[in-house]
């Protein structure tokens, strides 16, 4: 691809080429995330174990590459009066991979997960919870690319983000009444546990959406 940037100077395409290209690292935390819901429900332990495994390095390399590119943007003369909102950017977008990390522990981990759980997370609304996740954060990573096409595109993409994480909001909603619901009476310790799962898993796309917030914001302010 090349990169055609009128509104930054040659460093600062420089940082945000490499944005754009490392972004596959978070792209896959969440799709590993996605694979340790499925052995789980799957009952598949040895794919629990090694997807974990991915989803910690695929986390590990996240905060390398958000590290890199922090210390570039503070410690150079770059971006100007958005310097905080790169910096802001930078820290939502790590942020998905923790969430991502954090989410798969919580049933990775678990020995104690029962029938019911196990159940919760092969059912249909939670395929589709964690099928709009990993949408919302691919069309974060279209609405970056979108920095080298212009503005009009960017704000159409981040448009997208927004709808998928709306989806996903109504899908863990669905995941949620089934968990609370007095039919299934599931014990207190899977309602705690899956309750927390859902919180953190649905932080995936909330970040995904903060951190396009503030491509809004940088293109409010004449970049893009």
């Amino acid at each position: 691809m090349k990169f055609t940037l009128p509104s930054f100077g040659g460093r600062e395409k420089t940082i945000l080429k490499s944005l754009y290209e490392d972004f596959s690292i978070v792209q896959q935390a969440v799709t590993d995330f996605g694979s340790v819901v499925s052995a789980v429900a799957a009952g598949d332990v040895q794919g629990t174990n090694s997807g974990f495994q991915k989803v910690l390095e695929d986390e590990k390399n996240a905060d390398d590459f958000h590290r890199r590119l922090g210390e570039m943007i503070a410690e150079g003369a770059f971006f100007g009066g958005i310097r905080e909102d790169m910096l802001n950017l930078l820290e939502k977008i790590d942020n998905i991979a923790d969430s991502a990390k954090g989410a798969a522990r919580l049933i990775a981990a678990e020995e104690t997960l029962d029938e019911f759980a196990v159940a919760l997370l092969g059912s249909e609304h939670m395929k589709g919870f964690v099928g709009s996740i990993a949408a919302t954060v691919d069309a974060l990573g279209s609405t970056l690319e979108a920095f080298n096409v212009g503005r009009s595109e960017i704000l159409s993409r981040a448009t997208k983000v927004e709808e998928f994480e709306e989806t996903a909001d109504a899908q863990k909603d669905e995941v949620a009444k089934a968990l609370f619901s007095k039919k299934s009476r599931p014990d207190a310790v899977t309602v705690v546990q899956m309750r927390d799962f859902l919180l953190v898993a649905d932080n995936i796309a909330d970040n995904a959406e903060d951190a396009s917030d503030v491509v809004l914001i940088l293109v409010a302010k004449g970049y893009g």
